[in-house]
């Protein structure tokens, strides 16, 4: 266990200093701007049985890649980055609600702790989705619920729970998929092996 805090630790320092590169910004950038853009079309999509206050998207998986390639830091402040300005350019389900932010900001650091200078596997990814389907959508979607739509517990548990098992092999199976095409392209490729992956 200490051995894993360690590593964990040392993870946060070197994602730290991943964006003081300009080469690595500017990735970061670009993949936001691409998690931006899908954050737009899951506001404006179809609502999931019949509420708008979830849809169901593919704006995390660029979140994904950058904490694969730049680890927890990066991809914290990206998955910020993508609940604050996919609010403002299409706002959705009311006023804006901070929670969900964090729960963007831990979903970032989840994903850079289980795939930054790691090899990806399966078994990897789908842990990594089962502690952010758990205990980030769940545990703290049901909680902004409750505390900013003052939603009754039992419903919210409903709506939630309901589309996040839906959504679990699905996430697991898209961020597999990803990860596989991604780590074949050549620049990719360099910068795992300059982690030594």
């Amino acid at each position: 266990m200490n051995r894993f805090f360690k590593k964990t630790g040392m993870k946060f320092a070197e994602s730290s200093k991943e964006l003081t590169k300009p080469v690595n910004l500017s990735v970061t950038a670009m993949l936001l701007a691409v998690s931006i853009v899908l954050k737009y079309f899951e506001n404006n999509g179809m609502a999931f049985i019949g509420t708008n206050l979830i849809k169901i998207g593919f704006s995390v998986f660029p979140i994904a890649v950058i904490a694969m390639l730049y680890g927890p830091v990066a991809a914290g402040i990206a998955g910020g980055l993508n609940d604050v300005v996919g609010y403002i350019i299409a706002p959705v389900g009311g006023a804006y609600i901070p929670g969900f932010t964090i729960s963007m900001i831990l979903l970032g650091i989840v994903y850079g702790v289980a795939f930054y200078k790691e090899e990806i596997k399966l078994w990897r990814i789908t842990i990594a989705e089962v502690i952010i389907t758990l205990f980030i959508n769940i545990l703290l979607g049901v909680t902004w619920f409750i505390v900013f739509y003052g939603m009754p517990l039992e419903k919210a548990l409903s709506i939630r729970g309901i589309k996040e098992f839906i959504d679990l092999p699905v996430s697991v199976a898209i961020n597999y998929l990803i990860f596989k095409a991604i780590v074949k392209i050549p620049e990719v490729r360099r910068i795992k092996k300059s982690q030594n992956v």
